[in-house]
């Protein structure tokens, strides 16, 4: 028979009980991500594609007034055709750049280069470096590198020598076709899931907010509302602006390098936007095969050597990167993350070693969710209000506001 006079207050559980299953609850939520690691890339991927298609969805729904589904909809369908776009326009020019590379005449780009590295040679045995009255002569190893490339035949050149197993890789291919199907099959149920998991995200993320604060006692819902309001601005203000970033630097850098007369500007210039999800290293990575190409091909209408081209095309970087800092950033970037930029080249390392690229594009705003997140638990470690603004009466709020 049921005991009807229990107290409401009897039948909480008591302090020990409800620190235990906490604790199991956060040991299940470990061991979820562990088995789910080899999915993280997938899940991780869908939710960069909500993220970038969300300011999109939610200008359909305020401005133009329409139903959320129907914004999603239009929305990855502009994705999709931004993406068959670049597909059939991009990479045909860039396939083309290639083929032209390995179609070059190698005995002309074994002169350039030899030409190259002579007035090289010729600049470092005028301004030797000098340590302390020592002497140090830089010109050594590129005597060297002159000497190996005087020794190449570029009549013997053959590019198809690089790739010897071609044929045999072919053959292989061929016979093992069920496994190319299975792993073409496998990729398409990824995409689909990624696609379909980023739908979900754009069309009932925006709930996903309030379940979270419901699980928390009313006095803790303003804060913890506060605190996720943060973490989504941190990605938002992340994504959006450095999409906007990627695409200034990598506009700005085939624009400069077309007027250089480089060869392969589009490549340069995506490679440039690219590299910019890389903080501090990126650009220097950018400016590699700017100047391969100058050294090894020079200009197509300045008539200057190509040791001078390489030069220009450094400062051109230069001058680039000073605007990237100094105009585009502070537009663009909005609120920055205030992150320590060695933080953001650790978790750049640690991510991309364990989920690739999109471990290198998310490690900044992955460092900004731990920034808050631990401010707002230090915070309560000592006792304090993480965000007083929440309860100030009208009156102060106010002054505070117009400051």
């Amino acid at each position: 028979m049921m005991n009807n006079e229990v107290s409401p207050e009897s039948r909480v559980w008591p302090t020990p009980l409800r620190y235990i299953v906490l604790v199991l609850l956060m040991a299940a939520m470990i061991l979820g991500f562990y088995l789910a690691r080899g999915s993280m890339g997938i899940i991780l991927i869908a939710v960069v594609i909500s993220y970038i298609l969300t300011p999109m969805v939610r200008f359909l729904i305020r401005k133009v007034h329409m139903k959320r589904i129907f914004a999603v909809i239009i929305s990855y369908l502009f994705l999709i055709s931004v993406i068959v776009i670049f597909f059939v326009l991009v990479i045909p020019y860039i396939t083309t750049q290639i083929s032209d590379f390995l179609s070059t005449d190698w005995g002309t780009m074994v002169q350039s280069m030899d030409q190259f590295l002579e007035d090289l040679i010729r600049q470092m045995e005028v301004n030797k470096l000098d340590l302390r009255s020592v002497k140090v002569d830089l010109t050594v190893p590129l005597i060297e590198l002159r000497k190996m490339l005087n020794g190449i035949d570029p009549d013997n050149i053959d590019v198809s020598s690089l790739f010897p197993d071609v044929q045999a890789a072919v053959q292989s291919i061929v016979s093992v076709s069920a496994n190319v199907i299975g792993r073409i099959f496998s990729i398409l149920i990824a995409f689909l899931t990624t696609l379909m998991t980023s739908i979900h995200l754009c069309t009932d993320g925006f709930k996903l907010k309030g379940l979270i604060v419901r699980q928390f006692p009313v006095r803790y819902r303003p804060e913890i509302n506060e605190l996720l309001f943060r973490i989504k601005g941190v990605w938002n203000n992340y994504f959006v602006g450095q999409i906007k970033l990627m695409l200034w630097v990598g506009g700005l850098t085939t624009i400069i390098t077309f007027g250089l007369g480089l060869h392969w500007v589009l490549v340069l210039g995506i490679t440039a936007g690219l590299l910019e999800v890389i903080p501090n290293i990126g650009p220097i990575l950018a400016v590699i095969p700017a100047v391969f190409s100058a050294a090894i091909f020079g200009s197509k209408w300045i008539p200057l050597n190509n040791f001078s081209i390489v030069l220009i095309v450094v400062g051109a970087y230069i001058l680039i990167q000073q605007l990237e800092n100094v105009l585009i950033v502070p537009r663009v970037m909005g609120n920055a993350l205030e992150i320590h930029p060695v933080s953001v080249i650790l978790g750049i390392l640690i991510l991309s070693s364990r989920i690739g690229f999109i471990g290198a594009l998310i490690a900044a705003p992955m460092i900004g969710l731990l920034k808050v997140v631990l401010g707002f638990i230090m915070s309560k470690l000592r006792g304090e209000d993480p965000y007083p603004e929440l309860y100030l009466p009208k009156e102060e709020e106010a002054e505070l506001a117009n400051g």
